[in-house]
């Protein structure tokens, strides 16, 4: 087949079989045990960063299994009807020119606009009644709104790709190309791309079109957001100390503080025992660390801080863990919320009551017991002003 001289390179290279999937190893051991057991579940969420191989994963399945794919689209299906109509159909025949066929179900994420319209709801149905494979991609499917949608799916994480193993197949494709490129710039490209091959290859095919004359500080390195979902699944699933462990939540859009209410909680769902406590044990000695930098601003223990809380708490097991966990949001941060809210109801009855009786609030809060009782006559309450709130805080407390 004569491929045109334009196409990108991450859609010329793309893999075709088990065989060109490099670093995805357990990836491919749970698709083939998906695929073996198949119809015991009938859909497969493939899921990780943009770039690493989800939808050429899904091509190489359908390549070994010489099976017709039907690719759409998530931000293309509008609603439940149109669902129906253009999946529904196509998950109960046969292909035209092969007897096998599989469904992909590209970008899910793209779904999140139809939560009143019924698609997640329709895409479940037809999950239930499909009489072949369907695929699903995800950058994020831990949003509530995909509960039932992986309950009904073989979860499969594609991790981001070591810059070695981009390194490897940047040098492949320059030799298939025949083009000359200096070691560094290649190193670079593959370290700054941050797991993501597509954006790689895409930077060494516009470097490639320079003749190879580029600098190193022309590439912008890729901020890749992490959630905070996929940041736990690595510190509680591996054990492998790596920079990226060390890292591991350098990139989750989240204050530490959240981060320590996150970790704390979901600790007890993945350890027992002597690794409960050992985990346990190393987020409490990061805490200590924590108020440490903020009462002497001692910046520099933040190495100490974050090695703790990522590889001091991986490092509490002995061995990698498989599965899948629903991690819980924290319900500290609820109950500090409604202290809060309560803490802010209590102070605008006293800034009220200090305006009225010309105090300080500072003195009204201290009086609070005997305000409280004071407030309890109704012509009070009306002569302060009280909102239904602030009445409804008083009637409880007293």
């Amino acid at each position: 087949m004569n491929i045109p001289e334009n196409t990108p390179w991450c859609e010329k290279y793309r893999v075709s079989c088990y065989a060109d999937v490099r670093g995805q190893e357990l990836a491919i051991d749970k698709v083939k045990e998906f695929l073996k057991n198949f119809p015991k579940k009938k859909a497969m969420l493939l899921h990780g960063g943009p770039g690493i191989g989800k939808t050429s994963l899904a091509y190489a399945i359908a390549s070994e299994l010489d099976a017709e794919i039907l690719e759409l689209n998530a931000s293309d299906l509008r609603n439940k009807d149109q669902v129906a109509k253009v999946i529904g159909p196509a998950s109960e025949h046969s292909g035209l020119f092969r007897k096998n066929k599989i469904l992909l179900i590209d970008e899910v994420d793209g779904i999140s606009a139809w939560k009143d319209r019924g698609g997640v709801v329709e895409l479940i149905s037809i999950i239930e009644k499909t009489a072949f494979p369907v695929i699903i991609t995800a950058n994020d499917p831990w949003q509530k709104k995909f509960s039932g949608l992986r309950k009904k799916s073989e979860m499969v994480q594609l991790k981001d790709l070591d810059y070695k193993v981009i390194l490897d197949i940047m040098n492949s494709i320059c030799e298939k190309e025949k083009c000359i490129m200096n070691k560094d710039v290649l190193t670079s490209i593959a370290i700054r791309a941050r797991g993501d091959l597509r954006a790689a290859i895409n930077d060494l095919q516009t470097a490639s079109r320079s003749g190879g004359q580029i600098f190193i500080g022309d590439l912008e390195e890729r901020g890749k957001e992490k959630t905070i979902f996929l940041a736990l699944q690595h510190i509680f699933k591996n054990v492998n100390l790596d920079s990226e462990m060390l890292n591991v939540f350098e990139d989750v859009n989240m204050s530490i503080d959240e981060v320590f209410l996150w970790v704390e909680e979901n600790i007890p769902l993945e350890y027992k025992g002597a690794e409960l406590a050992k985990a346990f044990d190393a987020l409490s000695r990061a805490d200590v660390f924590r108020g440490r930098i903020y009462r002497h601003q001692h910046w520099r223990f933040m190495v100490y801080e974050y090695f703790l809380l990522g590889p001091g708490i991986a490092s509490s097991k002995k061995s990698n863990r498989a599965g899948w966990t629903s991690y819980k949001k924290p319900t500290r941060i609820l109950k500090i919320w409604l202290q809060n809210q309560r803490a802010a109801k209590k102070k605008s009855i006293c800034q009220k009551y200090a305006r009225y009786c010309h105090i300080s609030i500072k003195q009204a809060m201290k009086e609070f017991m005997l305000l409280r009782i004071i407030l309890k006559k109704p012509e009070i309450r009306v002569e302060l002003k009280l909102g239904e709130e602030e009445i409804e805080y008083l009637d409880k407390v007293v």
